[in-house]
């Protein structure tokens, strides 16, 4: 990643980008939560630098762009990583025999909210931003909607073939001229979109081969070839972990892959070691003053600190139910051996997430520990102590974080059907409020 201290870097637009209405509404519906509001700001300022002629006019500098955007330096250089690693920008340096050494940007298209969605490590991210209600939401808002009496009607489009005739050695190997106006003619949509530098160079023809020798033929293969790519990058996998972990999802007689179970099969094998390797460098980052993160702990907080420094999470978790006069399950110890043998947790970490879980809920669940888990880490917290002085801190403020799932509310409605079984024989008097309610709940939908 480059950065420069130097505001007075000159900088220059390589081309020209022309934004439409659906552009804007997939920067500041899907994009806007990973590169924030500033992200989207900068993207457009950029899209509007473009000069055809910049030699002949004054050259503008990163201060310029500052003044444009009203953002120091360094959020500037950070927002624009954000557009990088998510394919809107791409950064090059020049040299320029008047201004020296010059930044480049090249500013990419724009992609549809399909090539999004289609694009699992950008969708990935939009999930854990967002949640999983809002995520669906976006999913409903971009999703096409169609007529529905397509659903049960009969399809009589004619084909190709139908109307046109063309000669076997052409439609399955164009002629050349045809080849030559597809490398000459851009396309206008992509079907892939590049996320920011790509650090594994795949070997695709010694894929292929490592494939073909399973009876994989190479046109499977490389009909996949972006999600390969991507689960590839992702998971920092050779071309030989990728052919054995696809081969255990395959049965026999098979020569076709299946990216779904791939996909889990790779995270399987290779998620756990990664996330593993994540939490072991949060885990080794400086600890916070401990005079400044220990001065407003109780006596009971301390009592606490001195239980979870001293116990096995096994042993504190048997405690813990013992107090309560419950019993431990088979699933709950499960709980304690991912968090410490598969996510690498210390166990006095582990033992304050297990108190903390039990505050919420009676039983101990992967998925609020995991909840638990990810906010401390995410808030630089690696000790009891911190953990204790944050929980307090969350509270005095009146903003305690809460890791329960929401539960669904159920509004009660009006039974069509019974109503009129009910009334169908009978005059019915009711009240103007009975008769307001009715029409309230009328037309709702559910």
């Amino acid at each position: 990643m480059f950065e420069s201290a130097d505001p007075k870097q000159p900088f220059y637009v390589a081309n020209q980008v022309a934004v439409s209405e659906e552009n804007i509404r997939v920067l500041t519906t899907l994009f806007e939560p990973l590169v924030g509001i500033q992200g989207v700001g900068l993207y457009i300022t950029l899209t509007k630098e473009f000069d055809e002629v910049p030699f002949a006019k004054d050259y503008k500098t990163l201060y310029q762009l500052q003044d444009q955007t009203n953002l120091k330096l360094e959020d500037l250089f950070s927002t624009l990583h954000h557009l990088e690693a998510t394919g809107l920008i791409k950064t090059f340096i020049g040299s320029n025999p008047v201004l020296g050494e010059t930044l480049i940007f090249e500013v990419e298209k724009v992609p549809s909210a399909g090539e999004f969605f289609h694009t699992f490590l950008l969708s990935s991210l939009l999930l854990e931003r967002v949640g999983n209600v809002t995520f669906n939401r976006l999913v409903e808002k971009f999703t096409p909607r169609t007529f529905i009496g397509l659903k049960d009607a009969k399809e009589v489009t004619s084909g190709f073939f139908d109307v046109f005739h063309l000669s076997a050695e052409s439609a399955i190997d164009a002629p050349m001229e045809v080849k030559e106006a597809a490398v000459e003619v851009p396309k206008d949509n992509k079907s892939e979109i590049k996320l920011g530098n790509e650090p594994v160079k795949i070997d695709w023809s010694f894929l292929v081969d490592l494939f073909a020798s399973y009876h994989i033929d190479k046109e499977e293969v490389l009909k996949h070839q972006v999600e390969i790519k991507q689960i590839i990058d992702f998971y920092h996998l050779t071309e030989q972990e990728f052919v054995e972990t696809s081969l255990i999802t395959m049965s026999a007689g098979t020569d076709k892959l299946n990216m779904y179970a791939i996909q889990n099969a790779v995270n399987e094998n290779f998620g756990l070691n990664r996330n593993k390797e994540m939490v072991r460098k949060q885990l080794q980052q400086k600890p916070k003053d401990a005079d400044k993160t220990i001065k407003n702990l109780s006596t009971e907080d301390a009592e606490l600190i001195r239980a979870v420094d001293s116990k096995t999470p096994t042993d504190y978790l048997y405690e813990l139910k013992e107090k309560k006069g419950g019993y431990v399950t088979a699933n709950e110890k499960k709980v304690i051996y991912r968090l410490q043998d598969q996510m690498g947790l210390t166990p006095p970490l582990i033992n304050l997430i297990v108190h903390t879980c039990f505050e919420y809920d009676a039983v101990l669940t992967n998925n609020l520990a995991d909840r638990i888990a990810n906010d401390w880490l995410q808030k630089g917290i690696t000790t009891p102590t911190e953990a204790i002085a944050y929980l307090k801190e969350r509270k005095n403020k009146r903003k305690r974080p809460s890791y329960r799932t929401q539960k669904k509310t159920v509004r009660n409605t009006t039974d069509w059907s019974e109503y009129e079984k009910k009334n169908q024989s009978k005059k019915i008097s009711m009240s103007a409020e009975e008769r307001n309610r009715i029409f309230r709940e009328f037309g709702k939908n559910e």
